[in-house]
């Protein structure tokens, strides 16, 4: 992880990228680096927060980008439940990924049980392959260079199998903040005890204690082609 400057974050809905990577987020920012947040689907409302109104919605994701200094957030607003996968969607992403250029892209893992998280994983994988190669001049900008690493977190489907740990003994807190953040999603659970419990969980799995996220190895200086294989034993 040194000598990042610049970090895309993929996240099918608002929180996911909190839950999924925000320690790591936090820790690519302590160490200078730029990290770029891409929102693909809208917010989807409940009885529990209708009330809460889109301005104040977008507020708390600002809060919670803030909290884990994001230094951009891009939102799609793609249709909760409608989403498919379009040309132009991903035309979209690779127009953010061309602009942005990084060496580190976090998506979710391949194998979430969220149908949306899935569709996300495979809109990235594709167009992390568009962004790269010489066609699809109508996003603009020149090809990118393969990110270094290519990294797929869990949200609320935890993975069986993973192939990398990052300690975020250090960030654990800022985490928890962001997810704070989203007051209104906070009314259907206890999410930010969740990831706390979650982040103690995997660093005890990994490290014997503290707290880590993990993730799916997806490419190591090149295109993810596939599933990754093996796992940690």
């Amino acid at each position: 992880m040194t000598g990042v400057s610049d970090v895309l974050v993929v996240a099918p809905h608002p929180d996911d990228d909190v839950i999924g990577c925000g320690g790591s987020i936090a820790k690519h920012v302590r160490d200078g680096a730029r990290v770029t947040v891409v929102i693909v689907i809208g917010r989807e409302r409940s009885a529990l927060d209708d009330s809460v109104s889109d301005a104040e919605f977008a507020a708390e994701t600002e809060a919670a980008a803030k909290a884990l200094g994001v230094h951009r957030c891009v939102r799609l607003e793609e249709p909760s439940r409608d989403f498919a996968l379009s040309r132009r969607v991903h035309l979209d992403l690779v127009r953010v990924l061309r602009e942005v250029r990084p060496q580190v892209v976090y998506l979710p893992h391949d194998n979430d049980d969220d149908v949306e998280h899935r569709m996300v994983h495979q809109l990235t994988v594709e167009a992390l392959w568009m962004a790269q190669s010489e066609f699809f001049q109508e996003t603009g900008g020149r090809p990118m260079p393969a990110p270094r690493l290519v990294l797929g977190y869990e949200v609320w489907a935890p993975m069986a199998r993973f192939q990398y740990a990052e300690d975020i003994d250090g960030q654990i807190e800022t985490k928890v903040e962001a997810m704070r953040a989203y007051a209104s999603q906070l009314r259907h659970a206890a999410w930010d005890e969740g990831i706390r419990g979650l982040a103690r969980y995997r660093g005890a799995v990994s490290s014997g204690s503290g707290h880590a996220e993990v993730f799916q190895v997806l490419s190591l200086g090149a295109v993810p082609a596939g599933p990754a294989g093996g796992g940690r034993d």
